[in-house]
């Protein structure tokens, strides 16, 4: 699954990708790759000194700042005119990095949204975003508002979005990923006798429309005799209670370090499986959990590693710290 970091300038959408980077989740930056590509792509420095001019970079091969933002805010089809070079390479890099979770301040606007399963606007009081902007560039009011004014208005960018973070000073930010993520989990389903993972989509009157986390995406349509499960719903057997799935998936994380299996289910003997299985759960029920359902547990750690979704326990946690205070 694919997710979009969006918010305006000064809202805090650095600091919440920072947060998730101390979870496990790389996020690619659509700034940052932006600045890179600007300097060593010869397409887009080919395209930029037709658009603007040699001026565009100094003899030293780096960017004119004066000059490209000059030309940037003259117009609003000059500016246009530079995403129409730059937007392509960068969504060509966050397609080619292998990430699921992008940053970018103009996700929407860009078209990169047309990239991911879901978005996520980081917002905050338009006040305290002008005194960070103001404290953190050493520019004027008037210069914060002139950027804030050439981007989506926050209200809109909100009610596009699928999921909404408060980056205000008060607000929880780790609570408020955690119901993310949880949510995301809720999302990721398995389908009996089907191999893998899927998504949902869309809900029909009659089915759902999933679609499979592999690298093909197909869009099918599910329906109640299926039996469709949320990965939030599974536990396994053990000696005693049974475990919840997400349990027993971030045991399997905690063993691997956040990497995918070092195992490989589909070659493994029952006994090199069941070895291995008990390295992450101890006390697994010997005559209920069955060497096939070792190698799914296995197939769907690898599939939720390689989409970026990890957060496993701690969301768990969040869960019925909610439940009890209710």
């Amino acid at each position: 699954m694919k997710i979009g970091i969006t918010g305006g300038i000064g809202s805090g959408k650095s600091y919440v990708c920072r947060r998730l980077e101390t979870r496990g989740i790389s996020v690619y930056d659509c700034d940052s790759a932006a600045k890179r590509l600007i300097l060593t792509s010869p397409e887009i420095r080919k395209g930029l000194t037709a658009l603007i001019g040699p001026e565009v970079y100094l003899s030293d091969g780096k960017l004119n700042k004066k000059a490209v933002t000059q030309f940037l805010l003259s117009s609003e089809d000059n500016a246009k005119a530079i995403d129409a070079i730059v937007h392509p390479a960068v969504f060509r890099g966050f397609e080619q990095s292998g990430l699921q979770w992008m940053e970018s301040a103009i996700l929407f606007e860009s078209g990169a949204y047309k990239l991911v399963d879901r978005s996520v606007v980081v917002s905050c009081p338009d006040e305290i975003r002008i005194e960070r902007v103001m404290q953190r560039d050493g520019i004027s009011r008037e210069k914060v508002l002139e950027w804030m004014n050439r981007q989506l208005p926050q209200e809109e960018v909100r009610r596009r979005a699928d999921f909404e973070i408060i980056n205000d000073g008060i607000a929880d930010i780790d609570k408020q990923l955690n119901k993310i993520l949880r949510n995301m989990q809720q999302t990721i389903l398995a389908i009996a006798g089907k191999p893998g993972l899927y998504k949902l989509v869309s809900r029909g009157k009659n089915n759902l429309i999933v679609e499979t986390l592999d690298a093909q995406h197909r869009r099918v349509p599910a329906f109640a005799t299926d039996r469709i499960t949320s990965l939030g719903d599974i536990a396994m057997f053990t000696e005693t209670d049974d475990v919840p799935l997400m349990d027993v998936l971030d045991n399997l994380k905690k063993l691997e370090e956040g990497k995918k299996a070092s195992i490989n289910e589909k070659k493994a003997s029952p006994d090199e499986l069941k070895a291995y299985f008990t390295k992450v759960l101890p006390e697994w029920d010997r005559e209920r959990v069955h060497t096939s359902d070792i190698k799914k547990l296995i197939s769907w750690y690898n599939i939720l590693v390689d989409n970026g979704i990890t957060d496993f326990k701690e969301t768990e946690k969040e869960e019925t710290t909610e439940k009890a205070s209710e």
